[in-house]
């Protein structure tokens, strides 16, 4: 994922940076807890003086407070779908499409604990070119016994809420901030397939 790109890198080309800046945003994550994530993950490799030059207006960017002040909104499905991913480095985009059958269900059995014949069914859909019931099946499997969800996964943000219910056994939104909301995303975040480039 972004995520642990970003953890093993420290640091995100600009489309994962949106990408992902835009998702934590939209979790209730508050812009002066998301400028200090960003810093402290960025400055394992550089300073910190470094990353307010280049970084910090971007994040607050994002946040409409800077710039012509847009309020942006998270990437949905199909907008992630659309991203062109291709240079090294770039772990922006779907992970069920960029990555590969073979990648696809080896990153589903490490990072997300399916089973290998889990994994082969999910990955066959994503090779059908069906991405998002790609991404809701790994979903029913991780968190639902293999039920059937209501409803497909047509945003990154619903899937992060469908699967933090699962998690808290809870029905209904958000905790109004960003702590609670940062450490479930962290924890389900982290677990998602990761889309690597060949360097």
């Amino acid at each position: 994922t972004l995520f642990q790109a970003l953890r093993r890198d420290a640091h995100l080309r600009h489309g994962g940076r949106m990408q992902l800046s835009l998702f934590l945003k939209a979790i209730g994550l508050r812009m002066e807890d998301a400028l200090a994530f960003w810093k402290g993950e960025f400055t394992r490799k550089i300073t910190a003086e470094d990353f307010d030059k280049r970084y910090a207006y971007n994040l607050r960017h994002n946040y409409g407070k800077e710039g012509k002040r847009t309020d942006y909104t998270p990437y949905s499905c199909q907008k992630c779908l659309a991203q062109t991913v291709g240079a090294v480095g770039e772990y922006h985009g779907c992970p069920y499409r960029t990555l590969g059958s073979a990648q696809l269900k080896e990153s589903l059995v490490e990072n997300m604990k399916l089973t290998p014949m889990q994994a082969k069914q999910v990955a066959e859909k994503a090779q059908q070119g069906h991405y998002q019931l790609a991404c809701g099946r790994a979903l029913e499997l991780r968190r639902f016994g293999g039920e059937e969800l209501e409803e497909n996964v047509m945003h990154p943000n619903q899937y992060f809420e469908m699967s933090r219910k699962s998690e808290l056994g809870v029905e209904g939104g958000g905790d109004g901030g960003g702590g609670a909301a940062a450490a479930a995303m962290e924890v389900e975040v982290a677990a998602q397939p990761v889309t690597p480039i060949a360097r």
